[in-house]
């Protein structure tokens, strides 16, 4: 089960909590009202939330002051002024101070959620850079790939080839084989490291949403555009944009990327003709053929050969299962250290159930699996109880076919033993002639000359 993300909303109207904790709960976010700014300090002190949803406008504190106060206590907290039409300046300099973001009230349930998601993204980076921080002052090797299997080592020389130069490269590969961690490692082993690695998936975002988000806008590009904004291009300068999902992109976004990609300048919405300059690398991925959605006229062909200099097809996990026993255990530890367990392995049985299974959803499926089956171990090892349903229904599946395959061997031996029987008698009686043995048997003779052959007949 994902995470819930806790989310503070401080709104003086107690219509607008409503609308919001009713929406964002349905999203499945964890939601707690205040509404006023005095006991703001207080609750973030005691109950860090993920995100806070801010009122510009409180009754008793000025909402910008009580932002001030929260970035005080944490700079990486996200914090989404909500704010009326007409408050232009009190927007810039709430953005200014150190707010994340802003949503113009009425608002749009889309962009509402667009925005948000963005500030979890935000919070996600933020603590996933702090970890790795932490975990590479230890020496500890982190985000590391596992796999021995040839098809993956092969995957990976491709990797540290290319991860040095700043060629754009194409990832393809099945949900769930990790696009998204081989894109960070392009990144990690390129000189770029130490630059900003900006990750957006292009199927996440509303159609009318998508220029703004990756080229950025101008003040006044639109209704509800307050202030200048930065688009993902910007963000990435120096570093690496991952654009995940790319043929998702909307046909006048392909249009824009194409110019940007081949000019190195970025044009902001509203912003007329005056350009940025970017140096940016481009990763991108798709979980479908894109040659296909060439084809098939869902992707710019001059747009496919600009960002396909360079392309990595990612194995799925069916592909390269000598890789599922480490990955497994990786996991195992993972979860154990999660839920506080000691959880010693996988019982045999589970583990063949495991190695014979075809994952359609590949890494992603073997880490959900193996995440509750060590939360529903009573034992020291993982048992085929411990596996979800899907898995124990292939058993089933699969014991019935192996006891098929069995059978048809067990048959065919005994059809083998017969037939040789039959041709011995039949050489025996024609004094080793094979042409009349064959028309005794009522065969050709090369019918009769294989037969002989692969039943080691002299």
């Amino acid at each position: 089960m994902n995470k819930k993300n806790k989310i503070l909303i401080v709104d003086d109207s107690m219509d607008m909590c409503d609308i919001l904790t009713q929406i964002l709960t349905d999203k499945g976010h964890q939601i707690k009202s205040l509404y006023c700014g005095e006991h703001v300090i207080k609750e973030v002190m005691s109950n860090p939330p993920d995100i806070v949803l801010l009122d510009i406008g409180l009754p008793d504190i000025d909402g910008r002051q009580v932002l001030k106060e929260l970035i005080k206590f944490d700079k990486d907290l996200a914090v989404i002024m909500l704010t009326g039409i007409g408050c232009a300046k009190d927007v810039v300099d709430a953005i200014k101070t150190g707010a994340f973001d802003y949503i113009v009230k009425p608002f749009v349930n889309e962009e509402l959620f667009l925005v948000i998601n963005r500030a979890i993204e935000f919070r996600n980076l933020r603590n996933e850079m702090h970890y790795l921080r932490s975990e590479l002052a230890k020496n500890f090797p982190v985000n590391k790939m596992i796999g021995e299997s040839m098809v993956f080592q092969q995957m990976l020389k491709k990797v540290k080839t290319i991860a040095p130069t700043n060629m754009t490269v194409m990832l393809q590969g099945e949900s769930g084989v990790g696009k998204e961690l081989v894109a960070h490692m392009i990144h990690r082993e390129s000189m770029r490291h130490d630059k900003p690695y900006i990750p957006i998936d292009c199927g996440a975002i509303p159609e009318n949403l998508v220029e703004s988000e990756l080229f950025g806008h101008k003040k006044g590009a639109f209704t509800g555009a307050f202030a200048d904004r930065k688009g993902k291009f910007e963000q990435a300068h120096g570093g690496t944009l991952f654009l995940d999902e790319i043929t998702n992109l909307p046909e006048s976004a392909q249009a824009k990327l194409l110019r940007i990609l081949e000019d190195r300048k970025v044009w902001h919405l509203g912003g007329g003709a005056e350009a940025v300059d970017i140096d940016v690398r481009i990763i991108a991925a798709t979980n479908v053929d894109i040659a296909t959605a060439v084809k098939q006229n869902k992707f710019r062909t001059d747009l496919f050969h600009r960002i396909n200099e360079f392309s990595i097809l990612i194995p799925p996990l069916r592909e390269r299962k000598e890789d599922i026993i480490a990955i497994s255990n990786h996991f195992l530890a993972i979860a154990n250290k999660e839920f506080h367990k000691a959880v010693a392995g996988i019982a045999s049985d589970a583990l063949k159930l495991l190695l014979n299974y075809q994952w359609p959803g590949n890494v992603r499926e073997l880490r959900n699996v193996i995440k509750m089956a060590v939360l529903s171990a009573e034992s020291t090892l993982v048992g085929v109880v411990d596996l979800p349903l899907s898995i124990s229904a292939y058993k089933a599946e699969y014991e019935t076919n192996e006891e098929l395959n069995q059978e048809r061997i067990v048959l065919e031996d005994a059809v083998d033993k017969f037939e040789k029987k039959l041709i011995m008698n039949a050489l025996n009686k024609t004094g080793g002639n094979k042409v009349k043995a064959a028309t005794l048997l009522q065969l050709d003779r090369k019918s009769l000359y294989r037969k002989m052959k692969k039943l080691e007949i002299a």
